[in-house]
């Protein structure tokens, strides 16, 4: 598939409209900077799932790496580091889990949605930074529906909540995003998991059965009850390590531009 591209200077002007003059280009000469016409190309949208502008993408080697969206300046240096780390030899690690990234950013918010949560305090506050929690309502069970930008190798999972309404017994469905409170016992789960008080304190971090999580556009997330017994379950933050599956291969851009040049 081959995109047409428009220049590096254009790229800069769309930022430094909504983030007060970004430099990028010029503090890291080795990355390349294109901008695609979503407009004109509207299947590269699709494919890369596209639903607000600007939307700011990193791959490496046709592999997705990261996500901003928005001209967030802070968050978009942090992905260009970081993908240059990762170019450098350096080896990838995210919350302790070594060779994998953090691949939150790739959750489509909008496509995912919580059963059972307080509208007070509802599923967008785990992807927040900050004191906000997702909480549950009528009880202490919750459902939790996360889609994905694109297909992921999903290696471990991280859950940091209150202690005393942190989940305990949690079911995981892959690539099965409509389950529903009256499905989870007729369906067999992924994989199922029991947190611990000390598994909290020491990270929230769980690996998963690897084999099982490598081609991830969708997961549920069933919290059975809390580590208190109590009415009522919290989430601070909820994280997914693993490696975006190729979806584009984006060296063809370079390749068109130079064809157009």
């Amino acid at each position: 598939m081959a995109i047409n591209v428009e220049s590096t200077n254009q790229f800069v002007e769309i930022l430094q409209e909504s983030a007060s003059k970004l430099q990028l280009v010029n503090q890291y000469p080795t990355v390349a900077f294109y901008k695609v016409d979503i407009g004109r190309f509207s299947e590269v949208a699709a494919q890369c799932r596209i639903t607000a502008t600007p939307t700011i993408q990193f791959f490496r080697n046709g592999r997705m790496l990261s996500e901003v969206r928005g001209a967030d300046q802070k968050k978009i240096v942090e992905a260009i580091e970081s993908g240059l780390a990762e170019g450098n030899g350096e080896p990838k690690s995210a919350h302790g889990v070594i060779g994998h990234s953090d691949v939150t950013s790739m959750v489509v918010k909008k496509e995912s949605d919580c059963l059972n949560q307080n509208d007070d305090h509802p599923l967008e506050n785990v992807f927040t930074e900050g004191d906000s929690v997702l909480e549950s309502d009528v009880d202490e069970q919750l459902i939790i529906h996360v889609s994905f930008r694109q297909p992921i190798k999903l290696h471990s999972i991280m859950l940091k909540a209150p202690l005393d309404k942190a989940p305990k017994n949690i079911r995981l469905f892959a690539n099965n995003i409509t389950i529903g409170f009256d499905d989870v016992d007729g369906i067999e789960a992924t994989q199922s998991i029991e947190m611990s008080e000390s598994m909290y304190k020491n990270g929230g971090v769980v690996n998963l059965r690897y084999v099982r999580f490598q081609n991830i556009c969708s997961l549920s997330i069933f919290v059975e009850d809390n580590l208190d017994g109590d009415d009522v379950t919290a989430i601070s933050q909820l994280a997914f390590i693993g490696t975006a599956v190729d979806i584009a291969n984006m060296s063809e851009i370079r390749q068109d531009e130079n064809q157009h040049s």
